[in-house]
């Protein structure tokens, strides 16, 4: 790697000597020959820079610069001779460097733009200065850092999957990445501003969280039980700044109510309103269970459901009653004797009445001979 930086030094350095060999050449022609040769310094970087007081290129957050100065003498690189370097940043802070020229008359300092230094984000001045028999040559070149690839990602989840659906008092959990040139950025601060569906601050201040290793920080705050400002659309602001780059994400999620609902199935399968509840055989005990679930999503004990069971040709097989149990579930079992007469599709039907509504749910299921 020192080898290429050394090889483009040279070339830099060559295309320099080049054009002073050409303006002095003119000027040999013009002026009379006793004249003394003057001193020409020129400091560039390997993007650009070439020339009086030149542009040097545009650079990122984290770069390693390399200055470098050629100084030469009616065209001749001149060796061994001490250059001054004073670098000047975009909040007005200034270092000053001294390095010697080598013997093609290049010289060599190193810019870094660590975050942790100083202000970065702006334009920088960079100047060089070297005595050569009393006399002074200078230049000058401008840098520019930029930084334009900072992101900030911000998302919900519920028990740990990607939601933007809750219910009152669901645990919402906030999250946001933060992260620059597709790298995680670790240690920075996240701000997060949650806003009801009336439009008000949940938080009375909004809340910060650092991001970890991952690049992520996150918040955690319950629905509150249903109300005015409780029900509808959330909106979640994430701000996070990086390299002097304020960057902000926005999120929604809603908040509702659900219908009340009953659900029938077996033990083999079945869950969901209206699906298939499974192959039985003969001799085989079918468990037909009914889960009821409240606006909440909630199971509700002592619930009183009723069960019919008929053969797909409509007759009837018999009916019950249940109360659901401590889970919000009620079941009853069919014992299917072994008579061939007892094959083929059965339906379920379950029914409950609830805050002045009836619920209803169907299943199929079939029985088979061995």
């Amino acid at each position: 790697m020192a080898s290429v930086n050394y090889s483009k030094e040279l070339l830099a350095a060559s295309l320099v000597a080049v054009g002073l060999a050409a303006g002095l050449g003119t000027i040999s022609f013009t002026l009379p020959s006793a004249m003394k040769a003057g001193s020409m310094l020129d400091v560039y970087t390997l993007n650009s820079g070439i020339g009086t007081n030149a542009l040097g290129g545009n650079f990122e957050p984290n770069d390693n610069v390399s200055i470098f100065a050629y100084l030469a003498q009616g065209g001749v690189p001149v060796k061994n001779k001490e250059v001054t370097f004073s670098i000047r940043s975009p909040d007005g802070t200034e270092k000053v460097n001294v390095a010697q020229t080598n013997d093609s008359g290049v010289v060599q300092t190193l810019l870094s733009f660590l975050p942790s230094e100083t202000h970065l984000i702006g334009t920088w001045q960079i100047s060089a200065r070297c005595l050569v028999d009393n006399e002074a040559a200078e230049d000058a070149l401008t840098l520019q850092c930029k930084s334009e690839d900072v992101h900030l990602d911000v998302f919900s989840k519920k028990n740990g999957a990607a939601s933007n659906s809750f219910l009152p008092l669901d645990n919402v959990f906030l999250g946001a990445r933060l992260s620059y040139k597709s790298a995680p950025i670790a240690g920075g601060p996240v701000v997060f501003e949650i806003r009801t569906p009336n439009n008000s601050d949940f938080f009375a201040l909004p809340q910060t969280a650092i991001t970890d290793r991952q690049g992520e920080a996150n918040v955690t705050f319950q629905i509150p039980m249903p109300s005015d400002y409780a029900l509808g659309t959330w909106t979640v602001t994430a701000t996070s700044e990086h390299f002097e780059q304020v960057v902000n994400a926005t999120a929604h999620f809603d908040s509702t109510l659900l219908l009340p609902m009953i659900d029938v199935y077996t033990q083999n399968e079945g869950q969901g309103p209206n699906r298939f509840g499974g192959i039985f055989a003969d001799n085989e005990t079918v468990y037909i269970y009914a889960e009821f679930r409240d606006r909440y999503n909630h199971t509700l004990p002592n619930q009183l459901v009723g069960f019919e069971v008929k053969e797909y040709k409509g007759n009837m097989h018999y009916a019950r009653e249940q109360s659901t149990d401590s889970s919000g579930i009620a079941y009853i079992t069919q014992l299917v004797h072994p008579d061939p007469a007892n094959t083929g599709i059965y339906e379920a039907f379950v029914s409950m009445e609830y805050d002045g509504a009836v619920l209803l749910d169907t299943m199929t299921f079939m029985i088979q001979s061995p």
